[in-house]
């Protein structure tokens, strides 16, 4: 049943898209919306991955300032929405699958009636041109690329450089530059996150500040390091004084608990709930280790330094390196897994950022 769902899902946009690509025209496509357009509301598509979401929310609340008043609403993914959970101004249409549910995400965007709509994709998307499209939205805002749809604003953002330099090139779009220095980026969390971590940190005999947090859980197999080599470094981060701590999905919990053996005398991070808990545990550590996943963004969005071990299958993934925090890049020699990364240069990594930082004793 669910592949047949998705099978439906897919030919209902693509059956949409032919309906309405052919009645749009982008013959007059502007670099930017032009002089003096009042804009009331925009329509931001952001339906991927927790980490975009992350590194576009502090964007977002710098639109609002350098335009008062103005109306966001975000399309965001079932599993991205949650980043956005307690911003008490910035609205939400969550994009869902399965036909009916699009479709009703599509009357919750027309009813919004935006000015602008603003696609963040650094690709094309065929999804995005549909909302943006039947929202009835003047202004159709996409990076400039070589695109095949007819958005009728397309922005020259930067090519080099990281990716946040091309998602505020395109939101400078909307007619106000917007600067990236002094960015408010920590995820708003509520009581119920914050008293969650305080639970855990006051039952323990550490502190966060004297810890460093290990994440384990990273998406596919590829991504997985070992349990022996994260104990080596439990143990490394130990001889430095540090603590560790580590970080797992529920999936993972078996696989985290031979990790955290008395051996390695790692602390075992409680079972998180949702990715805001994560962020109440680790805000504020020393730092973080991870294979390349949204906990990077999040821990960097935090100030919290990171040692990131990733795949090199991706020639653009220095873009999504963690952005404006101290940090330290492995990049494994096999396209198949991290299994080219020692631990040793792990321990070196975490090693060289700590005495770069507040110093080792």
């Amino acid at each position: 049943m669910p592949g047949f769902l998705k099978k439906l899902e897919v030919f209902c946009r693509k059956l949409m898209f032919r309906i309405i690509a052919p009645g749009v025209s982008a013959a007059n496509v502007l670099p930017s919306l032009p002089d003096g357009t009042a804009i009331d509301r925009v329509l931001i598509m952001r339906q991927d991955r927790i980490g975009d979401m992350i590194m576009t929310l502090p964007l977002l609340r710098k639109l609002r300032e350098i335009h008062p008043g103005l109306s966001i609403t975000v399309v965001a993914s079932e599993s991205n929405s949650i980043i956005l959970k307690y911003e008490k101004d910035i609205s939400v249409i969550t994009y869902e699958k399965s036909p009916g549910r699009f479709i009703r995400s599509l009357l919750a965007a027309r009813n919004f009636m935006p000015d602008a709509v603003v696609d963040m994709h650094m690709h094309d998307s065929t999804t995005s041109f549909i909302y943006a499209t039947f929202s009835g939205a003047k202004w159709k805002l996409h990076i400039d690329r070589e695109n095949r749809l007819p958005f009728n604003i397309r922005v020259k953002a930067a090519r080099d450089g990281h990716i946040m330099d091309a998602f505020s090139g395109l939101l400078s779009g909307l007619g106000k530059k917007i600067e990236t220095e002094e960015l408010v980026r920590k995820i708003s969390l509520s009581d119920i996150e914050t008293d969650f971590a305080e639970r855990f940190w006051n039952g323990l005999d550490a502190v966060p500040e004297d810890c460093i947090a290990i994440n384990i859980s990273a998406g596919g197999e590829n991504r997985w390091w070992g349990s022996d080599r994260y104990r080596e470094v439990c143990r490394g981060i130990m001889s430095l004084g540090m603590k560790p701590l580590i970080l797992y999905t529920p999936e993972h919990k078996k696989r985290a608990s031979t990790i955290a053996i008395p051996e390695a005398a790692a602390l075992l991070s409680p079972l998180t709930p949702t990715v805001l808990h994560v962020a109440a545990l680790i805000r504020n550590i020393r730092l973080l280790v991870s294979p390349d996943t949204s906990i990077i963004h999040l821990a960097a969005a935090s100030g919290i330094p990171v040692v990131g071990m990733y795949l090199p299958f991706d020639p653009t993934l220095p873009k999504w390196y963690p952005w404006r925090v101290s940090s330290r890049i492995l990049v494994s020699e096999d396209h198949r897994s991290l299994g080219s990364i020692r631990s040793d240069v792990v321990i070196s990594s975490v090693r060289e950022i700590l005495e770069d930082g507040r110093g080792i004793q």
